[in-house]
């Protein structure tokens, strides 16, 4: 939640006067301030002996940001859909006929990852080269933003990866031919939902 000038620049003089957290908090809530607001208020500044208070890391938002994380997250997410696309095609291929309309899916799939792959895993191995000389770059609004938006939808995926299988189960059309397919979904799902939620991790521990 972001605070407001006037809450902020009120919170830093009555620490600079001496005023303690406790007596900040009160004279706030009872002025109509609410309890997250307050929080964040007095959570903007470290609890130090110092004098003036000394201000805490705040997150930050750059066009270069926007640019570079889109980018990188839009790449990944196009590729684990051609990848799933790929692997799908190759499941019908092995356990049908393998009808031809199939070569042109896998030809089109791996023309995608051939793309796909290298530039989201540069632009991936650039950031985290950033991120280790610059633990402050975690802090970036944006990245975080998308961060948590790529987590809605690989755990959406999941979920409803799920209730695919148990209505497969439960409608007798559970075949190997679906097992394989939602097994696909499942694990490129998984494996975008682990390494991303390790990142957020890793992020709020710098």
């Amino acid at each position: 939640m972001a605070v407001s000038k006037e809450l902020s620049r009120f919170t830093r003089d009555a620490l600079a006067a001496g005023k303690t957290r406790a007596e900040i908090d009160a004279v706030l809530t009872a002025s109509g301030w609410s309890a997250s607001e307050v929080a964040d208020a007095l959570g903007a500044w470290a609890e130090t002996p110092f004098a003036p208070p000394v201000p805490r890391p705040q997150s930050t938002v750059s066009a270069r940001d926007f640019f570079i994380y889109a980018l990188m997250f839009g790449v990944m997410i196009f590729g684990a859909i051609y990848l799933v696309v790929l692997f799908h095609a190759l499941i019908d291929l092995v356990l049908e006929d393998g009808p031809s309309y199939r070569s042109g899916t896998i030809r089109w799939a791996m023309a995608v990852l051939i793309v796909a792959a290298p530039v989201y895993l540069w632009l991936t191995l650039r950031e985290r080269a950033k991120l280790a000389a610059d633990p402050a770059l975690y802090r970036s609004v944006i990245r975080r933003w998308l961060t948590y938006i790529t987590l809605l939808l690989s755990s959406a995926v999941l979920l409803g990866d799920l209730m695919a299988v148990i209505y497969a189960f439960l409608s007798g059309d559970f075949t190997l031919q679906f097992l394989l397919k939602a097994l696909v979904v499942g694990v490129v799902a998984g494996c975008i939902f682990l390494y991303y939620l390790g990142d957020i991790r890793k992020g709020d521990a710098a």
